[in-house]
């Protein structure tokens, strides 16, 4: 008996499984580390996927655009100071069936407003929509399609709440006064959004149904060296 309880009490007892507090904070360590690493790449990859998304809105955009001069005999649409009774975007209904999809950029924060109130992220220039002096209203008389600038990604400056505010006034950003004020790039700001994905590019739509990704950068520096881009043929962007 004395045997059996001596070998009873020497068996080793079954050591039980889990981890310890230390042990559990470094693993926890280890992953909220995991976590912040990972974290930028995805919200860049997520902002990567929105800007693809809103070229291609653009470009369905063009589309429409091309098939309305088809129909208008080249004319670019006109807006609503343009005697229109909506915002251009809407008289290209007839000529996409996914106007209400295309019409606001996912990268938008005021994309939701602008669809309860018929608005759109996307601004079209002025000369290409409104009669100015230096404007061309039919595709056939521009000299070069690959440097129009048809429409820009609009500011969030702009009303959400109003579809009035749905085309630049471009032919004022460089105005004598905003040169000698040095304002031309707070005007410019007030209206197109250069810096719309991951704070550094914006898409713009081209005359000949382009779209290009053109860096902050660029912009910048034709605003310094007092280019208007916008107006027809002069925006030399490879």
């Amino acid at each position: 008996m004395a045997e059996r309880v001596f070998q009873a009490r020497s068996t080793p007892m079954p050591r039980r499984a889990g981890m310890t507090l230390v042990e559990l904070l470094v693993v926890v360590a280890i992953i909220g580390v995991l976590v912040s690493l990972l974290l930028p790449a995805v919200q860049s990859a997520r902002e990567a996927a929105r800007r693809t998304q809103c070229a291609n809105n653009l470009r369905q955009i063009g589309l429409a655009i091309a098939m309305f001069g088809n129909a208008h005999q080249g004319r670019f649409p006109k807006t609503f100071h343009g005697d229109e009774r909506e915002s251009w975007v809407y008289t290209l209904a007839p000529y996409t069936e996914k106007v209400d999809q295309i019409r606001i950029c996912p990268s938008d924060p005021n994309g939701r407003i602008r669809v309860q109130y018929r608005g759109t992220s996307y601004v079209l220039n002025d000369y290409v929509s409104l009669p100015l002096p230096e404007a061309v209203h039919r595709i056939d008389e521009l000299d070069a399609t690959t440097q129009t600038i048809m429409v820009f990604e609009g500011s969030d400056f702009r009303d959400p709440e109003s579809f009035y505010f749905e085309h630049t006034h471009a032919s004022e950003w460089f105005s004598e006064r905003n040169l000698q004020r040095g304002t031309v790039w707070i005007d410019l700001l007030q209206e197109i959004a250069p810096r719309r994905h991951q704070n550094s590019v914006a898409n713009y739509l081209f005359a000949d149904g382009h779209v290009a990704a053109i860096p902050v950068e660029v912009i910048r520096h034709w605003v310094d060296v007092g280019h208007n881009f916008a107006k027809p043929n002069a925006a030399n962007f490879p």
